[in-house]
């Protein structure tokens, strides 16, 4: 009888430990979504590489996240701004060798590292959510201070980036056109898929316990921000989605949901060969055309 309680007791001290061990390794993995210091990495470019003027600009967020950022100056004088924003684990520097060849078609551009990335300021990333309060102190600021350059605002966003340009559009109606590569379709899904990617963290019974700390630490669901909930409100504004057909961690058809879920204007172009982040390595000169036919059509 003394044995069948030992086995008992050793029974559920080996359960005890696994579910502690359990609970341990998904708030890790929680951690590290929302706290990615190992992903905030220097800038390596900045425009004078390219020949371009530009002055460093620095703004606060509502809730009080210092912000930095580039603005650079068309090369002819111009009203129309395009505010463009890089991924989760990036910054300013990875998106602007693809995209600042927009400032000779006549745009001025504007250029900031969100939230616990870059030179930015800030602790906590969320993957979209509070990266919406970056996007709306841009848009403050650029207000603020450069009236003159904003009869039209056109964004350009990169994954985690799309997403906020997405969001971002739904909710104002100022944003004249959208640009959103490798945009995700829900919150859910995304963080699911990068957990098994980089983790190997199956969906269950883990990812639950992940999302619902990811919930409690940022004191809202993130899940009611996802693109698939906003894309739809974007319409009459036009909208372009860019992905890669191989994408390793957005798989490609979470975009063409994304244009299904579109109103119309609307175009979609699933780039061959291209991984996560990849389209413009990938796309070269149609890569540009394609941006450049669109914010020409949309934003003068």
């Amino acid at each position: 009888m003394n044995s069948i309680w030992w086995v008992l007791l050793i029974t559920v001290c080996v359960l005890g430990i696994i579910v502690l061990g359990t609970i341990w390794a998904c708030t890790q993995v929680a951690k590290k979504v929302l706290h990615p210091i190992s992903k905030r990495k220097p800038l390596y470019a900045w425009p004078d590489q390219f020949n371009l003027p530009y002055e460093n600009v620095v703004f606060k967020t509502e809730d009080k996240v210092q912000l930095r950022g580039w603005f650079i100056n068309a090369a002819e004088e111009s009203d129309k701004t395009i505010i463009l924003m890089h991924g989760w684990g990036m910054n300013r520097s990875d998106i602007l060798k693809n995209t600042c060849f927009l400032r000779d078609l006549g745009f001025n551009l504007f250029y900031f590292d969100f939230r616990a990335l870059g030179e930015s300021g800030g602790k906590t990333s969320s993957i979209g959510y509070l990266e919406l309060k970056d996007i709306a102190a841009a848009i403050a600021f650029l207000r603020e201070t450069r009236p003159q350059f904003c009869a039209k605002i056109g964004l350009y966003g990169l994954s985690m980036g799309g997403m906020v340009a997405i969001c971002e559009a739904a909710r104002n109606p100022e944003i004249a056109c959208v640009v959103a590569e490798a945009s995700y379709y829900s919150f859910r899904r995304v963080v699911s898929r990068w957990a098994w990617v980089h983790r190997r963290v199956p969906y269950f019974p883990l990812m639950p316990l992940v999302l619902h700390y990811i919930r409690k630490q940022l004191g809202v669901n993130p899940e009611r921000y996802s693109p698939k909930y906003n894309i739809p409100k974007i319409s009459p504004r036009p909208v372009f989605l860019i992905h890669g057909r191989y994408d390793n961690l957005v798989p490609a058809a979470q975009a063409k949901l994304l244009y299904k879920s579109a109103g119309e204007p609307k175009e979609i172009w699933l780039v061959p060969g291209a991984k996560h982040n990849k389209c413009a390595e990938v796309g070269g000169y149609e890569y540009k055309q394609r941006l450049a036919d669109f914010y020409r059509k949309y934003l003068k």
